[in-house]
């Protein structure tokens, strides 16, 4: 499913988009993390890096619904967003400058780029989408609140 598939329903409560909308984005972002191996470009890890930040700064908008049992979910977010950065940073830097880099400097980052790979994969894998991970993240962002919403 494709974000922009995902409505918001102005006539529901925010509660009730958050428990609608919340998990079949989080089922997007497992769905596009699978897709990734050692193989991937990178700019499909830097497009997954993009992913990342979107799901992480929309749970700590919805932060105040949920409470601070919300908390270790966006942290466990940062590892992944870490690793890809650095990543990102690598092949920037391998690109923009092409052949004016040494080749030890070179060899350096190309290096450091595949170990930051390496890093988010072995992280995703054993950690972030270890067995069941994608449906504790759903169940709990599909229940129901328990901080109530101010009043307008």
């Amino acid at each position: 499913m494709k974000h922009s598939d995902i409505e918001w329903q102005a006539s529901e409560a925010a509660t009730l988009n958050a428990r609608r909308v919340l998990p079949q984005l989080v089922a997007d972002y497992f769905k596009a993390g699978r897709k990734l191996d050692r193989d991937s470009t990178a700019r499909d890890m830097h497009g997954f890096r993009l992913k990342t930040k979107h799901l992480r700064y929309t749970l700590e908008a919805f932060a105040p619904l949920y409470g601070t049992g919300l908390t270790p979910k966006i942290a466990s977010l940062r590892p992944v967003q870490n690793a890809l950065g650095d990543a990102n940073d690598c092949a920037v830097l391998l690109e923009e400058m092409a052949g004016g880099l040494p080749h030890k400097v070179r060899s350096f980052v190309e290096k450091r780029a595949s170990e930051k790979r390496k890093e988010f994969l072995r992280y995703w894998r054993k950690e972030f989408d270890a067995a069941g991970e994608e449906k504790k993240w759903k169940s709990y962002l599909a229940r129901p609140t328990r901080v109530k919403p101010p009043q307008p």
